[in-house]
């Protein structure tokens, strides 16, 4: 007898909760904060954009997003109205994305935006002031990514620089896994940035996976560009190597003149 009154009352109590839930879940659709935020979510929420891969290359998605209905629901309860300023997002990242792809190049970044970037590759103290001169007169941030040896015989010369990203080089564009682990740890802690970026020149199977074992993402340019290169191929999402920093005020003039903007691979690689 016990037992049955316990199943009896058990019963009751997820008829009574079944009930109660859904009352509250009618009385919620037919309040009118709550239409408004549906009816306003059915245009507003954006789906992702898988990246785009072909053998070993890839070029970035974009992330999409939705309304977070309980979210925004509870901001506009509290003030009695719908207001699209209290309006809660929240990201959905593409299925295939640069961040589960990590054994493939990134050829390009993301194309949303009328922006490049501009790498330069350090492994001599030749171009310092250059680069310094460049930051102050045209206020572009430089992706400078340092050669090993020198890095670790100059180790100061990243405080000189950290008004620009500043990414590891490896010995010569190879990577292994003791130069990641130490040059790494010295642009992590004395940079702005962390060293999330490797770049290749050519492809080489191992040097690509020691960066994808410790979740870099690989960058992979095929040539050193000049100002007509760029002149002749001046793309949004496009990455270029110079070689030349004296060609820097040409090339900075030409890119802004043409409406594009020249951002930090932080700001150009992303989904």
């Amino acid at each position: 007898m016990k037992i049955i009154k316990i199943i009896g009352l058990l019963c009751i109590f997820c008829l009574t909760f079944f009930y109660t839930e859904k009352v509250i879940n009618v009385t919620l659709n037919q309040d009118e904060i709550m239409i408004k935020i549906k009816e306003y979510s059915t245009n507003h929420n954006v789906n992702p954009t898988n990246a785009t891969i072909d053998n070993d290359a890839i070029i970035p998605g974009n992330k999409g997003k939705y309304i977070d209905i309980d979210n925004s629901y509870k901001n506009m309860k509290k003030i009695g109205y719908f207001n699209e300023s209290e309006i809660v997002y929240k990201d959905i990242y593409p299925e295939i994305s640069i961040y589960n792809n990590y054994n493939k190049y990134i050829i390009k970044g993301n194309t949303k935006e009328n922006a490049i970037s501009l790498i330069y590759i350090l492994n001599n103290s030749n171009t310092i002031d250059n680069i310094l001169t460049i930051n102050d007169k045209y206020n572009v941030k430089l992706n400078i990514f340092i050669d090993s040896n020198y890095l670790n015989n100059n180790i100061s010369i990243v405080d000189k620089l950290k008004n620009n990203e500043i990414y590891n080089y490896g010995n010569n564009g190879t990577y292994t896994k003791d130069n990641l682990i130490i040059n790494n740890n010295i642009i992590n802690n004395k940079s702005n940035n962390k060293s999330i970026y490797c770049i290749h020149l050519k492809k080489e199977k191992d040097s690509l996976e020691n960066c994808a074992n410790v979740k870099m993402l690989s960058i992979y340019i095929d040539k050193v560009s000049n100002y007509y290169n760029i002149k002749e191929n001046l793309t949004k999402g496009n990455i270029y190597i110079i070689d030349n920093t004296k060609e820097l005020p040409l090339i900075i003039d030409y890119i802004k003149s043409k409406g594009y903007n020249i951002k930090p691979l932080s700001q150009l690689i992303y989904e």
